[in-house]
């Protein structure tokens, strides 16, 4: 994810607003970062600087012609970079786009985030031995609303946690099902301060 110096000025889609944006997309795509935690837990406890969305990295073409008007740039290693469609790699951590609409201001409006996955999987992307059926990976609200489902997305902000993923963790883990508590303990280093939480 590239720094957000001042020079970055966000002004980010509301979540009704990115569902506005995506309803008619041809492909998969679901909330993710803390907006999927707020869906999940039906509830809201802090500020949020911007507004993710996830899609699989097989259907970036689909969604820069969904995107056609706004200026796209990868967020990776720290730098932007604007994008013209070519093929990014998970290898040079090309995971992240950032977007806004041309016409509008200078601010950025939404971040996407890539993930792996196929038909039938969504799989974890820096490890990609751990794989989810979809209707475990993303879930979806009363209203229809995508989001990555919650033990995924901790196990994400779980890598190189800050006080707002610590601040996530403690809403969220208690709200998890018995049987995503266990999927997500699997996964953490056992050391992890977060099994305090998952008990």
């Amino acid at each position: 994810m590239a720094r957000r110096e001042a020079v970055h000025q966000w002004r980010p889609l509301s979540v009704d607003e990115s569902v506005g944006l995506f309803r008619d997309a041809p492909f998969r795509w679901w909330v993710s970062g803390g907006h999927a935690l707020e869906l999940f837990a039906e509830d809201s406890w802090r500020d949020h600087d911007d507004l993710d969305v996830g899609v699989l990295r097989r259907d970036l073409s689909a969604l820069r012609t969904s995107l056609s008007g706004w200026e796209l740039h990868v967020a990776a290693k720290g730098e932007l970079a604007p994008w013209n469609g070519e093929p990014l790699d998970v290898a040079k951590s090309q995971n992240g786009l950032w977007c806004r609409r041309e016409s509008k201001s200078k601010a950025w409006e939404l971040e996407v985030l890539i993930s792996e996955g196929d038909a039938t999987h969504l799989q974890y992307r820096r490890d990609q031995s751990i794989r989810l059926p979809w209707n475990e990976g993303v879930l979806t609200t009363k209203k229809g609303v995508p989001y990555i489902a919650p033990h995924l997305q901790l196990l994400y902000k779980s890598t190189t946690p800050r006080p707002r993923d610590h601040e996530d963790a403690s809403a969220v883990i208690p709200k998890l099902s018995a049987a995503q508590r266990k999927w997500l303990a699997s996964h953490l280093p056992a050391t992890h301060v977060w099994h305090r939480l998952l008990g």
